[in-house]
């Protein structure tokens, strides 16, 4: 009676396991990414929200119309962060647009509303 393993099942068993260890590799790295991905995501959201509500605690004279871009740096990267503020479809509205693009090709996060303001009279 013999002991021990052929050459053949040691190859067949060293086979399965570099396949299953590739496979837990490849999965790690995927939820790495996304993790990323989600952070940049989160990142943007939270910077773009923030400006829209500066803009929300702008009294009538403070808005202007205008379409700015600058780029903020935050722990995440560098966001690209679009304001754009324009007269609404009436006079006493205005459409507030603010968007923050995530570096490398990032989907960009967009907030918009309409802000009622009363004119003031000089």
């Amino acid at each position: 009676m013999r002991r021990g393993f052929t050459l053949l099942e040691v190859l067949v068993t060293l086979g399965v396991a570099s396949v299953s260890l590739a496979a837990i590799a490849h999965s790690t790295w995927s939820i790495v990414l996304g993790r990323r991905a989600s952070d940049l995501q989160q990142a943007a959201t939270l910077i773009a929200e923030r400006r829209l509500e500066e803009l929300l605690a702008n009294t009538a004279e403070d808005l202007t119309a205008r379409d700015s871009s600058e780029s903020v740096a935050d722990a995440t990267g560098a966001l690209l962060l679009r304001t754009l503020v324009e007269p609404g479809p009436r006079e006493n509205l205005w459409h507030l647009s603010v968007t923050a693009t995530p570096p490398r090709g990032g989907a960009p996060v967009r907030f918009h509303t309409l802000l009622r303001r009363r004119w003031v009279l000089p």
